[in-house]
């Protein structure tokens, strides 16, 4: 087993595989350096035995986006192999990723835990399409329409306010200012839904 270092290399002293198959989002890479750093190492041939050196094989657009935002250095841990076990890295790499796939309800759950969706190449409408490919099915052939005489006494009063949470739920009215006061507490809010008045 190798012992893998973590080195610093100058931009300028590495060169892309010259025959990488893989077409990656350099931009959206970028955004995630700016984000938060590099925080994998990319792996580069020291290439002693193949016909390139200093060549990446895994991290082409890493490099690629990191000389894109005018870095000088990158971090990379090295193998000195021979061109043919060259090729079966960077194969290897961009393929055994393809493989994989997601639980959808730990990503949905993990996407709506951070703080941030900058630079993790989720966007929110990524978000809200997995948590509505989620939601179960209703069934409404099962469920039977309610008739609600017109003198059934009202349970819900206009103004009334519930705290669920971090949640406040009211019956009132969005378009009028004073009841976004009375809703919001004099703050503010992320989000406020409505729905049509009864």
């Amino acid at each position: 087993m190798p012992n893998l270092k973590v080195e610093t290399f100058k931009i300028s002293d590495l060169s892309t595989y010259h025959k990488n198959p893989r077409r990656g989002d350099v931009d959206a890479i970028a955004e995630s350096l700016k984000a938060r750093g590099q925080y994998r190492p990319i792996v580069v041939n020291i290439g002693t035995h193949a016909s390139h050196d200093y060549e990446i094989l895994a991290g082409n657009h890493t490099y690629l986006a990191a000389k894109k935002l005018g870095w000088k250095t990158i971090q990379a841990t090295t193998v000195d192999v021979d061109d043919d076990q060259a090729a079966q890295i960077v194969l290897a790499d961009n393929r055994l990723a393809d493989l994989g796939g997601y639980d959808d309800e730990t990503l949905s759950a993990l996407l709506s835990d951070v703080s941030s969706l900058d630079g993790l190449g989720w966007s929110q409408d990524d978000v809200d399409e997995l948590a509505a490919a989620l939601e179960p099915e209703r069934d409404d052939s099962e469920v039977e329409d309610v008739e609600v005489p017109d003198d059934a006494p009202q349970r819900v009063k206009r103004g009334e306010i519930w705290v669920l949470g971090e949640h406040r739920l009211m019956c009132g009215d969005s378009t009028k200012p004073e009841d976004m006061r009375k809703l919001l507490g004099g703050g503010g809010g992320r989000s406020v839904a409505d729905g049509p008045a009864l």
